[in-house]
Protein backbone atom coordinates (compact mmCIF):
# COMPACT_ATOMS: atom_id res chain seq x y z
CA UNK A 1 0.00 0.00 0.00
CA UNK A 2 1.36 3.21 -1.57
CA UNK A 3 1.49 6.49 0.54
CA UNK A 4 1.41 9.92 -1.06
CA UNK A 5 3.13 12.20 0.71
CA UNK A 6 1.65 15.98 0.01
CA UNK A 7 4.14 19.05 1.07
CA UNK A 8 4.43 22.65 -0.50
CA UNK A 9 7.53 22.59 -2.44
CA UNK A 10 8.79 25.59 -0.15
CA UNK A 11 9.43 22.64 2.17
CA UNK A 12 11.94 20.85 0.09
CA UNK A 13 13.97 19.99 2.84
CA UNK A 14 11.88 18.44 5.21
CA UNK A 15 10.14 16.10 2.28
CA UNK A 16 13.32 14.72 1.36
CA UNK A 17 14.07 13.82 4.75
CA UNK A 18 10.98 12.52 5.19
CA UNK A 19 11.51 10.65 2.52
CA UNK A 20 14.53 9.11 3.15
CA UNK A 21 13.62 7.91 6.24
CA UNK A 22 10.02 5.83 4.42
CA UNK A 23 12.45 4.03 2.04
CA UNK A 24 15.02 3.15 4.53
CA UNK A 25 12.29 1.81 6.50
CA UNK A 26 11.17 -0.23 3.58
CA UNK A 27 7.65 1.47 3.57
CA UNK A 28 5.95 2.36 0.08
CA UNK A 29 5.48 5.84 -1.08
CA UNK A 30 4.83 7.29 -4.44
CA UNK A 31 7.42 8.86 -6.21
CA UNK A 32 7.11 12.22 -7.40
CA UNK A 33 9.53 11.86 -10.01
CA UNK A 34 8.21 9.64 -11.64
CA UNK A 35 5.70 12.03 -13.11
CA UNK A 36 5.98 12.59 -16.89
CA UNK A 37 6.87 16.18 -18.41
CA UNK A 38 4.50 16.03 -20.92
CA UNK A 39 1.79 15.06 -19.19
CA UNK A 40 -1.17 16.58 -17.36
CA UNK A 41 0.11 17.33 -13.73
CA UNK A 42 -3.55 17.28 -12.37
CA UNK A 43 -4.34 13.57 -14.29
CA UNK A 44 -1.20 12.36 -12.90
CA UNK A 45 -1.52 13.42 -9.62
CA UNK A 46 -5.47 12.38 -9.55
CA UNK A 47 -3.96 8.99 -10.87
CA UNK A 48 -1.48 8.91 -7.78
CA UNK A 49 -4.35 9.72 -4.76
CA UNK A 50 -6.24 6.87 -6.60
CA UNK A 51 -3.56 4.34 -6.49
CA UNK A 52 -2.57 5.24 -2.67
CA UNK A 53 -4.39 4.20 0.17
CA UNK A 54 -2.89 6.75 3.37
CA UNK A 55 -1.83 10.56 2.74
CA UNK A 56 0.85 11.81 4.76
CA UNK A 57 0.57 15.11 5.18
CA UNK A 58 3.56 17.67 6.17
CA UNK A 59 1.97 20.18 8.13
CA UNK A 60 3.67 23.70 7.99
CA UNK A 61 2.06 27.05 7.55
CA UNK A 62 3.33 27.27 3.88
CA UNK A 63 1.25 23.68 3.37
CA UNK A 64 -1.95 25.00 4.77
CA UNK A 65 -1.64 28.17 2.52
CA UNK A 66 -1.09 25.78 -0.62
CA UNK A 67 -3.95 25.06 -3.22
CA UNK A 68 -2.42 21.86 -4.48
CA UNK A 69 -1.59 20.42 -0.76
CA UNK A 70 -5.17 21.71 0.54
CA UNK A 71 -7.05 19.76 -2.90
CA UNK A 72 -4.67 16.78 -2.50
CA UNK A 73 -5.88 16.53 1.37
CA UNK A 74 -9.14 17.13 0.13
CA UNK A 75 -9.15 14.18 -2.35
CA UNK A 76 -7.69 11.78 0.03
CA UNK A 77 -10.67 13.17 2.63
CA UNK A 78 -13.44 12.59 -0.03
CA UNK A 79 -12.49 8.91 -0.77
CA UNK A 80 -12.36 8.14 2.87
CA UNK A 81 -9.25 7.41 2.94
CA UNK A 82 -6.87 7.68 5.89
CA UNK A 83 -4.80 10.74 5.86
CA UNK A 84 -1.51 11.27 8.65
CA UNK A 85 -0.15 14.77 9.50
CA UNK A 86 3.27 15.24 10.05
CA UNK A 87 3.56 18.41 12.18
CA UNK A 88 6.81 19.65 10.59
CA UNK A 89 6.30 23.13 12.65
CA UNK A 90 6.10 22.95 16.18
CA UNK A 91 4.25 26.57 16.05
CA UNK A 92 1.42 25.05 13.92
CA UNK A 93 -2.09 25.34 16.02
CA UNK A 94 -5.23 23.68 15.82
CA UNK A 95 -7.18 26.40 14.70
CA UNK A 96 -4.95 26.59 11.18
CA UNK A 97 -5.68 23.06 10.30
CA UNK A 98 -8.77 22.24 8.00
CA UNK A 99 -11.24 21.53 10.40
CA UNK A 100 -11.93 18.23 8.83
CA UNK A 101 -8.27 16.89 9.75
CA UNK A 102 -8.28 18.33 13.02
CA UNK A 103 -8.77 14.53 14.23
CA UNK A 104 -6.82 13.06 12.13
CA UNK A 105 -3.63 10.95 13.85
CA UNK A 106 -0.71 13.11 14.24
CA UNK A 107 3.37 12.50 14.28
CA UNK A 108 6.18 14.82 14.43
CA UNK A 109 9.08 12.35 14.16
CA UNK A 110 10.87 9.60 11.70
CA UNK A 111 10.02 6.89 14.23
CA UNK A 112 6.65 7.69 14.68
CA UNK A 113 5.20 8.10 10.75
CA UNK A 114 7.19 5.03 10.29
CA UNK A 115 4.86 3.21 12.92
CA UNK A 116 1.78 4.75 12.34
CA UNK A 117 2.69 3.86 8.22
CA UNK A 118 3.12 -0.01 9.43
CA UNK A 119 -0.12 0.17 11.26
CA UNK A 120 -2.15 1.75 8.24
CA UNK A 121 -0.74 -0.81 5.88
CA UNK A 122 -2.04 -3.80 8.30
CA UNK A 123 -5.27 -2.28 8.87
CA UNK A 124 -5.77 -2.16 4.91
CA UNK A 125 -4.74 -5.63 4.65
CA UNK A 126 -6.87 -6.92 7.00
CA UNK A 127 -9.56 -5.04 5.79
CA UNK A 128 -9.54 -6.08 1.99
CA UNK A 129 -8.58 -9.41 3.33
CA UNK A 130 -12.22 -9.06 4.71
CA UNK A 131 -14.04 -7.43 2.31
CA UNK A 132 -13.07 -10.33 0.05
CA UNK A 133 -14.19 -12.99 2.76
CA UNK A 134 -17.69 -11.25 3.57
CA UNK A 135 -18.27 -10.36 -0.30
CA UNK A 136 -20.59 -12.86 -2.08
CA UNK A 137 -19.41 -12.23 -5.23
CA UNK A 138 -16.33 -12.38 -7.15
CA UNK A 139 -16.08 -10.83 -10.71
CA UNK A 140 -13.54 -11.52 -13.38
CA UNK A 141 -13.58 -9.22 -16.55
CA UNK A 142 -13.62 -12.12 -19.18
CA UNK A 143 -14.02 -15.82 -18.36
CA UNK A 144 -10.13 -16.14 -19.32
CA UNK A 145 -9.40 -14.27 -16.25
CA UNK A 146 -11.54 -16.74 -13.91
CA UNK A 147 -8.45 -19.53 -14.35
CA UNK A 148 -6.95 -21.96 -16.24
CA UNK A 149 -8.75 -25.60 -17.19
CA UNK A 150 -7.71 -26.98 -13.34
CA UNK A 151 -9.81 -24.72 -11.94
CA UNK A 152 -12.76 -25.56 -13.71
CA UNK A 153 -11.78 -28.57 -13.00
CA UNK A 154 -12.15 -28.45 -9.38
CA UNK A 155 -16.46 -26.82 -9.81
CA UNK A 156 -16.90 -30.51 -10.65
CA UNK A 157 -14.70 -32.24 -8.37
CA UNK A 158 -16.02 -30.18 -5.48
CA UNK A 159 -19.90 -31.30 -6.51
CA UNK A 160 -21.28 -33.30 -4.18
CA UNK A 161 -25.16 -34.03 -4.56
CA UNK A 162 -25.30 -31.57 -7.53
CA UNK A 163 -23.69 -30.79 -11.17
CA UNK A 164 -25.20 -28.80 -13.49
CA UNK A 165 -24.12 -27.20 -16.98
CA UNK A 166 -26.04 -24.87 -19.36
CA UNK A 167 -25.40 -23.38 -22.48
CA UNK A 168 -25.99 -22.89 -26.16
CA UNK A 169 -23.41 -25.50 -27.52
CA UNK A 170 -21.54 -26.49 -24.10
CA UNK A 171 -18.39 -27.05 -26.07
CA UNK A 172 -15.72 -26.01 -24.00
CA UNK A 173 -17.02 -28.86 -20.89
CA UNK A 174 -16.83 -32.00 -23.66
CA UNK A 175 -13.18 -30.44 -24.53
CA UNK A 176 -11.80 -30.46 -21.42
CA UNK A 177 -9.10 -32.94 -20.46
CA UNK A 178 -10.47 -36.08 -18.35
CA UNK A 179 -14.17 -34.42 -18.07
CA UNK A 180 -15.87 -37.39 -19.19
CA UNK A 181 -14.34 -39.84 -17.00
CA UNK A 182 -14.57 -37.42 -14.00
CA UNK A 183 -18.58 -36.73 -14.61
CA UNK A 184 -19.36 -40.18 -15.21
CA UNK A 185 -17.65 -41.02 -12.12
CA UNK A 186 -19.15 -38.09 -10.29
CA UNK A 187 -22.37 -39.55 -11.39
CA UNK A 188 -21.66 -43.17 -10.40
CA UNK A 189 -20.96 -41.89 -6.33
CA UNK A 190 -24.94 -40.83 -6.73
CA UNK A 191 -24.05 -36.99 -7.90
CA UNK A 192 -27.21 -35.63 -9.63
CA UNK A 193 -25.74 -34.59 -13.00
CA UNK A 194 -28.03 -32.15 -15.50
CA UNK A 195 -26.42 -30.82 -18.53
CA UNK A 196 -28.93 -28.60 -20.69
CA UNK A 197 -28.13 -26.85 -24.12
CA UNK A 198 -29.85 -25.53 -26.84
CA UNK A 199 -31.13 -27.68 -29.57
CA UNK A 200 -30.37 -27.09 -33.04
CA UNK A 201 -33.83 -26.44 -33.91
CA UNK A 202 -34.69 -23.75 -31.74
CA UNK A 203 -35.79 -20.81 -33.67
CA UNK A 204 -34.37 -18.03 -31.43
CA UNK A 205 -30.87 -19.67 -32.38
CA UNK A 206 -30.78 -17.97 -35.79
CA UNK A 207 -31.29 -14.29 -33.83
CA UNK A 208 -28.69 -15.00 -31.96
CA UNK A 209 -24.96 -12.87 -33.10
CA UNK A 210 -22.15 -13.89 -32.12
CA UNK A 211 -18.34 -12.57 -32.63
CA UNK A 212 -16.80 -14.63 -35.67
CA UNK A 213 -19.21 -17.38 -35.82
CA UNK A 214 -21.54 -18.46 -38.52
CA UNK A 215 -25.43 -20.31 -37.64
CA UNK A 216 -24.33 -23.43 -39.23
CA UNK A 217 -20.94 -23.46 -37.47
CA UNK A 218 -23.42 -22.99 -33.96
CA UNK A 219 -25.56 -25.56 -35.16
CA UNK A 220 -23.06 -28.38 -36.18
CA UNK A 221 -21.08 -27.53 -32.69
CA UNK A 222 -24.73 -28.25 -30.66
CA UNK A 223 -24.74 -31.26 -32.92
CA UNK A 224 -21.63 -32.52 -31.53
CA UNK A 225 -22.28 -31.86 -28.28
CA UNK A 226 -25.71 -33.42 -27.93
CA UNK A 227 -23.88 -36.73 -29.43
CA UNK A 228 -21.47 -36.41 -26.81
CA UNK A 229 -23.23 -36.25 -23.74
CA UNK A 230 -26.42 -38.37 -24.43
CA UNK A 231 -24.79 -40.95 -26.13
CA UNK A 232 -21.31 -40.98 -24.58
CA UNK A 233 -22.15 -39.92 -21.36
CA UNK A 234 -26.27 -40.27 -20.20
CA UNK A 235 -26.52 -43.80 -21.73
CA UNK A 236 -23.84 -44.65 -19.71
CA UNK A 237 -25.35 -43.04 -16.37
CA UNK A 238 -28.79 -43.20 -14.69
CA UNK A 239 -27.84 -40.14 -12.47
CA UNK A 240 -26.98 -38.40 -15.45
CA UNK A 241 -29.90 -36.08 -17.73
CA UNK A 242 -29.30 -34.17 -21.24
CA UNK A 243 -31.81 -32.55 -22.08
CA UNK A 244 -31.88 -29.92 -25.27
CA UNK A 245 -34.24 -26.16 -24.79
CA UNK A 246 -36.49 -26.07 -27.55
CA UNK A 247 -38.30 -22.79 -26.75
CA UNK A 248 -36.40 -19.57 -24.88
CA UNK A 249 -32.56 -19.69 -24.64
CA UNK A 250 -29.86 -19.51 -21.89
CA UNK A 251 -28.49 -15.92 -21.28
CA UNK A 252 -25.53 -16.68 -19.83
CA UNK A 253 -23.10 -20.26 -19.41
CA UNK A 254 -23.80 -21.73 -16.07
CA UNK A 255 -21.72 -24.40 -13.86
CA UNK A 256 -23.42 -25.01 -10.78
CA UNK A 257 -22.73 -27.36 -7.88
CA UNK A 258 -24.03 -27.42 -4.12
CA UNK A 259 -20.99 -25.10 -3.13
CA UNK A 260 -21.27 -22.09 -5.80
CA UNK A 261 -22.19 -20.94 -9.28
CA UNK A 262 -20.04 -20.03 -12.27
CA UNK A 263 -21.76 -17.31 -14.70
CA UNK A 264 -20.57 -16.18 -17.60
CA UNK A 265 -22.42 -13.64 -19.50
CA UNK A 266 -22.80 -14.05 -23.37
CA UNK A 267 -22.14 -10.76 -24.77
CA UNK A 268 -23.04 -9.98 -28.72
CA UNK A 269 -19.18 -7.87 -28.60
CA UNK A 270 -17.12 -10.41 -27.19
CA UNK A 271 -16.05 -13.82 -28.10
CA UNK A 272 -18.50 -16.75 -27.55
CA UNK A 273 -17.74 -17.68 -24.09
CA UNK A 274 -15.35 -15.01 -23.04
CA UNK A 275 -17.73 -12.75 -21.48
CA UNK A 276 -17.68 -11.02 -17.72
CA UNK A 277 -17.56 -13.90 -15.13
CA UNK A 278 -19.16 -13.78 -11.85
CA UNK A 279 -18.62 -16.63 -9.40
CA UNK A 280 -20.76 -16.85 -6.36
CA UNK A 281 -21.69 -18.71 -3.39
CA UNK A 282 -24.74 -21.04 -2.15
CA UNK A 283 -27.86 -19.16 -1.01
CA UNK A 284 -26.69 -15.85 -2.63
CA UNK A 285 -28.98 -13.54 -4.07
CA UNK A 286 -27.04 -14.42 -7.73
CA UNK A 287 -27.01 -18.44 -7.35
CA UNK A 288 -30.86 -18.32 -6.36
CA UNK A 289 -31.82 -16.59 -9.71
CA UNK A 290 -28.95 -18.64 -11.89
CA UNK A 291 -30.85 -21.71 -9.99
CA UNK A 292 -34.04 -20.38 -11.08
CA UNK A 293 -33.30 -19.81 -14.38
CA UNK A 294 -32.06 -23.43 -15.05
CA UNK A 295 -34.41 -24.77 -13.29
CA UNK A 296 -37.12 -22.96 -15.53
CA UNK A 297 -35.76 -23.90 -19.02
CA UNK A 298 -35.03 -27.27 -18.00
CA UNK A 299 -38.61 -28.15 -17.56
CA UNK A 300 -40.61 -25.53 -19.60
CA UNK A 301 -37.80 -25.24 -22.20
CA UNK A 302 -37.66 -28.47 -23.03
CA UNK A 303 -41.47 -29.51 -23.39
Amino acid sequence: MPAFISHSFKDEAVYSAICLAVDAAGAKRWDASTMSAGESLADQLRDAIRDCEVCVFIATRRSIESPWCLAELGAFWGAGKRVLLFMADPDLGDSMLPPQFKGNLRVSTAQELIGALAAATDDHTRAVASAKANSPYEFFETSGNYGKEKDWQSLLHEADRHFDIMGIALGSWRKTPGFKESVLTKAAANCAVRILLMHENNDILKDLQYQNIEYASVKHDITESYAFYSGGLAAKQSKLEVRQIRHGTPHFFLTRTDHRAVIIQYLSCEDWGSGPTWRCPAQSMLFNVAVKEFEYLWTAGTV
